[in-house]
């Protein structure tokens, strides 16, 4: 099950209005069940260049563990960890940020942001994800 392209801008769409509301410029990406990319937005004037790529690293590791990347911190440092991001060439990031999104029961990709405190970031990919799915 995948999703559409035109289902992933309007979840960008939502994204981007949540971080309005809470005064916050993020990057945003969706990933979809393999952790490949969907689709990504980085707000104007951010203040970090590598903000798209953590936004999808930490998308990539909610998608891959099924599990908000939050979560996944505590656990980083492990060798089970250490290997799977090995496997994703080092991409994944164990930071709160990112949700997994659920269709009928089952993972279909996931959101995720970055640029501003941990929460805010979820909270950002949480109403990107309610457009695509249960989060």
């Amino acid at each position: 099950m995948s999703m559409s392209h035109d289902d992933a801008l309007k979840a960008l769409q939502a994204g981007i209005a949540k971080a309005d509301e809470l005064g916050i410029k993020v990057a945003i990406a969706i990933v979809d069940d393999h952790a490949d990319p969907v689709a990504g937005v980085r707000m104007t004037d951010v203040r970090f260049l590598f903000l798209p790529q953590a936004a999808q690293g930490k998308a990539m590791a909610s998608v891959v563990w099924g599990q908000a990347s939050g979560v996944l911190n505590e656990r980083a440092a492990t060798p089970m960890m250490q290997a799977t991001n090995s496997i994703y060439h080092g991409q994944l990031v164990y930071q709160q940020g990112a949700v997994p999104v659920k269709k009928d029961g089952r993972v279909i990709g996931a959101v995720g942001a970055a640029g501003a405190s941990p929460q805010q970031d979820e909270e950002v990919a949480a109403a990107a994800g309610a457009v695509l799915g249960e989060v």
